[in-house]
């Protein structure tokens, strides 16, 4: 792995199980979010941070004393998990922050934004017309996410006192590298089921290769198209072990979870539903809850953005995905009717909520998406 990359990757990855743990914590809530797009943008306010705010975000974001630098993960991740479907990106991630008009930001800030990881900086008419400006923000998350992300802000999430908004938006639209078909409808069932047979990646948790001891769960790789992405499914054996199982995530554990020795290519025949989520957060409540305290306070130590004292007002992510035959976000169903089963297959698995996903960036090991899916 290039080592220019690889502090950016292990830090928000461990980044990333703190915040799905915190956001999990309600556990009848469906949970979908990127980590990475959430962290690459609160790394902006890191570049504008001094003294308690800035050690608060670094340890957080597990930055450590690294100058962790978003730019060269993003070029890998839009070099190879890139395709063009009328005229979109397959992975859009978009960070931007909008400040006051009256507020005089320092270019060398806004020049770092830039080279950090392509981020953007905007000003807007708080001060006299939030509604205005608030509009301005929801139309820019509707364009850059193809309309998928409508109204990201909510009117009481900007008012006259807002100085500092750090929005993080995200899109994903991807084809399976083998799609599934349509399951016979099964009236007792809510969901619609779709099905394949495929040689897929599988393993168990905890990884037990002398299979001594009952496994836990069981971890299944979906790859898309090229491979340069796919989906990890954890499955619970038992539907109310999943909230002990995200406890016990840890960034080594989900290494060893998804090591070649553990992941083995096996005939599977899956079952799993098609399904939609989009989930928007409100994370100032979470972002404290992993000791970020400051950067809501008075004590906000923002130096190297402006001369003026400043606080963040709002920190807001929305983030949508929808599966089914063909895919991520596909545009058409997955052809015709079969039925489930298939008595040739070594292995089948059902996979129904409540379980585990996340998307990873295969060649970097990147996690792009963590997901928890409890009910349609």
């Amino acid at each position: 792995m290039d080592p220019v990359i690889e502090p950016v990757i292990l830090a928000n990855s461990k980044f990333s199980i703190d915040l799905l743990k915190q956001l999990c914590k309600d556990p009848k809530k469906n949970v979908f979010f990127s980590p990475l797009s959430i962290s690459s943008a609160l790394g902006l306010v890191v570049l504008g941070a001094k003294g308690e705010t800035a050690d608060q975000l670094s340890k957080a974001l597990h930055f450590e004393n690294m100058r962790i630098m978003y730019h060269y993960l993003y070029e890998e991740l839009y070099k190879e998990g890139e395709y063009k479907y009328d005229n979109k990106r397959s992975l859009q991630l978009v960070n931007r922050l909008y400040g006051e008009q009256t507020v005089n930001f320092k270019e060398d800030f806004l020049d770092m934004c830039e080279e950090w990881c392509f981020a953007s900086f905007r000003t807007v008419d708080f001060k006299k017309n939030p509604a205005a400006a608030r509009e301005k923000i929801n139309s820019w998350v509707k364009d850059k996410t193809y309309g998928q992300l409508m109204d990201l802000l909510d009117p009481e999430d900007v008012s006259k006192d807002t100085r500092l908004a750090l929005i993080s938006a995200v899109y994903f639209e991807k084809k399976w590298a083998t799609g599934f078909k349509t399951m016979a409808p099964n009236k007792k069932d809510m969901m619609v089921m779709m099905v394949k047979t495929d040689k897929l990646p599988l393993g168990t948790i905890p990884h037990n290769q002398n299979k001594k001891l009952p496994a836990e769960a069981q971890i299944l790789e979906i790859p898309y198209e090229n491979h340069h992405l796919s989906m990890i499914i954890i499955l619970p054996n038992n539907s109310e072990d999943l909230p002990k199982l995200v406890d016990s995530i840890t960034y080594e554990k989900i290494m060893e979870w998804t090591e070649p020795d553990n992941m083995i290519l096996t005939d599977v025949n899956v079952e799993m539903p098609k399904f939609k989520l989009q989930e928007s957060y409100g994370l100032n409540e979470d972002l404290q809850a992993l000791g970020i305290t400051e950067l809501f306070s008075d004590q906000c130590d923002l130096p190297n953005m402006s001369s003026e004292e400043l606080k963040m007002s709002k920190v807001v992510h929305k983030s949508g995905i929808e599966v089914d035959e063909e895919g991520t976000d596909a545009q058409a169903g997955g052809g015709g009717i079969i039925q489930p089963r298939c008595s040739k297959i070594s292995t089948s698995i059902t996979v129904k909520p409540p379980f585990l996903f996340f998307i990873r960036h295969n060649s970097t090991k990147s996690i792009v998406f963590w997901g928890r899916f409890i009910s349609p």
